[in-house]
């Protein structure tokens, strides 16, 4: 037996669709997908789920003799600096309901909140690949197929580098698994245009915090909550003898929102919490221009109010941590309960969802 030739975790390679995919079973084709960068090294996780005959009433004792697949449960944890590239990508796969306009010679994907008596409750789907090592010297060569967007959190923080502007996600999928992958030759990875929180432009309640210097990390979150136990039903297929998912809907979504701010004489948060004082929210940051796109993303919240206010401390310097509730506006107007939207040069982001 040959000595084992161990991988080191920099040789990962990933690969995503950039466009959704036709159904849950179907993969993305190998022109659908676009190989992207992140920072951490956790490769997917596929969980063959079982249980056991321990409670089964008959067998005269309660210890288990069999062991039986249940379902399959796939998973991916991303982190990685804010691109515009990824968050047109993550804005438009996490809420399925996007419009696309000309912005110079780039696009901007605009994506708010689907409504779920048009678009349904389901989420675009997407496959999920990653190697390492070509075949057949491959020691992780896998597809996951029909994952989606469950959330993100976007973080804005004080300090020099990418580090200072980066995002989590977490994908889940069906479960359905193809290994090897099946891609050959891997996607070359896409150059990205990254930005930074020091471009950043932030607007809360009406209150500039930039121009008042005194900003220090903000947490912009999204969560669909995805509804993986009733994905499994009567016919939803199985692979491998384990019930894979036929839907991936989302459930009871959320947006949250919270900063840190330094704590300044007339800032008035704590004033603005008692008085229930209600406004919007805006943030934005630009990157580099290409020909005549400007790379950015922004965020916006027509209506929001704070929920608590709390006083702590950042290097000896007195803060005020602050949380916001996003609130749905009320008619007559028909803005969004929040839209994200960014400009990047990478066309066909989502493919066939988006908005016409």
């Amino acid at each position: 037996m040959s000595p084992c030739c161990p991988a080191n975790v920099r040789e990962t390679k990933i690969a995503f669709g950039f466009v959704a995919q036709a159904d849950l079973e179907t993969k993305n084709t190998l022109a659908e997908l676009w190989s992207l960068t992140k920072t951490n090294p956790t490769l997917s996780v596929v969980t063959p789920n079982t249980e056991t005959d321990a409670n089964d009433i008959g067998k005269g004792d309660e210890f288990p003799t069999t062991v039986y697949p249940s379902h399959m449960d796939t998973a991916v944890a991303l982190e990685k600096y804010v691109s515009s590239e990824f968050m047109a990508w993550l804005f438009s796969f996490a809420t399925g309901a996007v419009t696309k306009t000309a912005a110079g010679n780039g696009w901007q994907y605009c994506a708010e909140p689907s409504d779920p008596a048009v678009a349904c409750i389901n989420l675009p789907a997407f496959t999920w690949a990653e190697q390492i090592r070509t075949p057949p010297d491959s020691v992780v060569d896998r597809a996951l197929v029909g994952m989606v967007v469950n959330d993100f959190t976007l973080t804005l923080e004080s300090g020099p580098g990418r580090n200072n502007c980066r995002v989590t996600a977490n994908f889940v999928g069906t479960g359905r698994v193809e290994s090897p992958s099946g891609y050959t030759p891997w996607p070359a990875v896409t150059a990205e245009h990254f930005l930074n929180a020091a471009s950043a432009a932030i607007s809360i309640l009406g209150v500039d915090y930039v121009a008042a210097q005194s900003f220090i990390s903000l947490t912009f979150g999204w969560n669909n909550n995805v509804r993986l136990d009733t994905g499994i039903y009567p016919g939803s297929g199985t692979q491998n003898g384990y019930a894979i998912r036929g839907r991936m809907e989302y459930g009871t979504r959320e947006c949250t929102l919270t900063f840190t701010a330094r704590a300044c004489k007339g800032a008035g948060e704590f004033d603005a919490l008692i008085a229930g004082t209600e406004g919007p929210v805006t943030i934005t940051l630009t990157g580099a221009l290409e020909g005549t796109a400007v790379h950015s993303i922004s965020i916006t919240i027509p209506r929001a109010r704070i929920s608590n206010v709390v006083n702590g401390e950042a290097d000896g310097i007195v803060t005020v941590e602050v949380t916001l509730t996003p609130l749905k506006p009320l008619p007559p107007s028909t803005e969004p309960y929040v839209k994200m939207c960014a400009v990047t040069t990478k066309d066909g982001i989502l493919g066939d969802y988006l908005t016409p």
